[in-house]
């Protein structure tokens, strides 16, 4: 079954929402996740090697380097104290913090176009989508949205779209549960380097990989800045580090355990991404339940799903 028999393509006869998702994009289904849906397992050697060696190991090898470069530019130039507090100050306790955020946003921009670019040439996607996220609401509302992957316009043709577990919920609840599924997932959305997108779509999409990069540093950094702190701080709380390999070796490790933890769980959203499971799993029993959710809206509007293909590709 080809791409464009899968839906994986941007539409270009009708208005398409922030960062052009693909046709077939925004499935939701009706059957909830269980706990046995978020294990990612069985892989094969290619799929494991790839996630948890190249994207972890190496992925903290990587981290490690990059962050002792900064730390050496930062910490081995510098004739002022080096301590772990005060905060105000230019201490590492507050270069941790930074290096937390700074570190996911970057991640989240390269590791994801990378994998995007890999599963397109040759690196098997999972078996299903992961996280298994399906039945959350694909649109903000009802009535379609532009942050969502069924813009207000086209959605007024057909009525609504389904809202799965959101369904009859309040207006904040769709939106929350929504945002839930588009921050912590991946998509076609995240491919901003995919030949044929227009400057503005190309825009959205690196918009959009960092504002989820943004995401994952809100979500991480209340366990990594903590425990990196409760580590340090009592062996050097007193120390005036100025002089030594100390704060340079602290911001290594720190950056490497980050890079070994993060990048395998990015290189998942990528590999269980709706869109590249589609492309490598076109018969999967899912795409035809969200059909069937559809079928009715479609049905009075024959013409709907005929839509002239942009030159994207994504072979």
């Amino acid at each position: 079954m080809s791409n464009t028999e899968n839906g994986l393509y941007i539409p270009q006869d009708e208005p398409v929402t922030l960062g052009a998702p693909f046709k077939s994009t925004g499935v939701v289904t009706r059957q909830k996740s269980s706990w046995k849906d978020w294990n990612i397992f069985p892989l094969n050697f290619r799929q494991f090697f790839y996630i948890f060696v190249m994207n972890g190991i190496g992925a903290g090898i990587i981290s490690g380097a990059a962050n002792f470069g900064v730390a050496c530019a930062m910490y081995r130039t510098t004739p002022l104290p080096i301590r772990i507090w005060p905060l105000p100050e230019n201490t590492i306790a507050g270069d941790m913090g930074v290096t937390v955020i700074i570190q996911q946003l970057v991640t989240m921009l390269v590791t994801s176009t990378l994998c995007n670019h890999d599963l397109r040439h040759g690196v098997p996607a999972l078996s299903r989508p992961w996280p298994p996220l399906l039945h959350y609401p694909a649109n903000p509302f009802p009535q379609g949205s532009y942050l969502g992957t069924d813009h207000p316009k086209t959605v007024a043709r057909v009525g609504q779209v389904p809202m799965g577990n959101g369904t009859n919920r309040s207006r904040f609840v769709q939106f929350c549960l929504w945002f839930v599924r588009a921050m912590c997932t991946g998509s076609e959305r995240n491919a901003f380097l995919l030949r044929g997108l227009t400057f503005r779509q190309r825009f959205e999409r690196l918009l959009w990989t960092a504002v989820q990069g943004l995401w994952m540093a809100v979500l991480t950094f209340w366990w990594f800045w903590p425990i990196g702190i409760a580590i340090v701080a009592p062996i050097w709380e007193h120390d005036d580090l100025h002089g030594t390999w100390t704060p340079t070796f602290i911001k290594l490790v720190f950056g490497a355990l980050m890079g070994l933890l993060t990048n395998p769980f990015m290189a998942l959203l990528a590999m269980g991404a709706e869109c590249n499971v589609r492309r490598s799993h076109p018969d999967l029993a899912i795409w035809s339940e969200d059909q069937r959710e559809r079928g009715a809206s479609v049905a009075e509007n024959p013409h709907e799903d005929q839509s002239v293909l942009r030159d994207v590709r994504i072979e």
